[in-house]
């Protein structure tokens, strides 16, 4: 192939002769990649071994890491070696691993300031409620603790998205109350499910999980966020928990066989999704994300205009 062709591309293109470079396009030239020379004379990074083992057992490999070019300086970035063709691809991400770093900080940075001052304010309003004897005055201090808890809850799910980004989510093993993670969801959900009139029925099979009750929280919250956003007025979701499982089921828009293989992508909603209610996309990514974090299994069964099952199969052995 002639490489002044792969000149306009962005990512730099290395052909190999095993570990030796034969072709490189301009980008890789500005990486300090030259014709002849050892892979391992040029970069090196900490999986390299593993890189260079590849080539030698003519296997694929990809990446993202932090790559030394010894003419030049670290940069963040993805490889990718296809064995077919013995080529290797590199793309440089520390522009973007900069800005995802300088998001993850400013969240980091506004859960800790919101949450002093929220502190301060739950703490006074318990002392208040503790001094009050009067019921009635005591009913709207308690709507505001539960939107400061539901503020909390919002500052989790932003520091849990954070950390996911990065793959640096920790997950925590705890025996919980799934009643009581259900009934957190219900409220936060409280005035979407108003909205629309949707009854909410909870089959509850077990007294407690074991498991990291945010991940389970979290992805329960998405799918009856969903449950409730897709679903007609006056319509049911019934949400089933057992130890094993988890099956939240609604009456709604159902999806499209077309549409069915794209679900869990990141920022994709369905044509019709789209006039019913608003959203961003995200909801079942992050369940997938999850799921796959924690070691469950998610499946769904959907019917246009009848509605839509999600089960997700918990790991047990954990």
């Amino acid at each position: 192939m002639d490489t002044k062709i792969l000149d306009f591309i962005e990512e730099a293109y290395i052909e190999l002769d095993k570990i030796k470079v034969k072709e490189i396009n301009k980008s890789a030239m500005d990486f300090g990649f030259k014709k002849g020379i050892e892979l391992i004379n040029i970069i090196t990074f900490n999986e390299i071994d593993e890189f260079i083992k590849a080539i030698i057992n003519n296997e694929d490999f990809e990446i993202e890491t932090t790559v030394y070019f010894f003419q030049g300086e670290s940069k963040y970035c993805f490889l990718k070696y296809l064995s077919n063709y013995n080529v290797l691809i590199i793309k440089d991400q520390t522009e973007k691993e900069l800005v995802k770093k300088v998001k993850s900080d400013f969240i980091t940075s506004l859960s800790h300031e919101i949450r002093t001052p929220l502190s301060v304010a739950k703490g006074n309003i318990y002392l208040a409620m503790d001094i009050l004897n009067d019921n009635e005055a005591i009913k709207p201090l308690k709507k505001v603790r539960d939107s400061i808890n539901k503020i909390e809850r919002i500052l989790d799910q932003l520091t849990l998205l954070s950390l996911a980004e990065f793959e640096n989510y920790v997950l925590k093993f705890e025996i919980f109350d799934p009643q009581k993670i259900f009934e957190d969801v219900k409220n936060d959900l409280e005035e979407k499910i108003k909205r629309k009139n949707v009854s909410i029925d909870l089959d509850l099979n077990v007294e407690m999980l074991k498991g990291d009750p945010f991940v389970i929280y979290t992805i329960l919250r998405n799918l009856i966020s969903n449950a409730v956003k897709y679903s007609y007025e006056n319509s049911r979701v019934y949400v089933s928990i057992f130890e094993d499982k988890i099956i939240v089921k609604d009456e709604g828009i159902g999806i499209r066989d077309e549409e069915k293989e794209r679900v869990f992508e990141r920022f994709y909603r369905g044509v019709d999704a789209k006039k019913y209610a608003r959203g961003s996309g995200l909801g079942l990514a992050i369940v997938k994300y999850l799921c796959n974090l924690a070691g469950y299994k998610i499946e769904y069964n959907s019917q246009w205009m009848v509605g839509s099952t999600f089960i997700i199969h918990l790991n047990t052995d954990m």
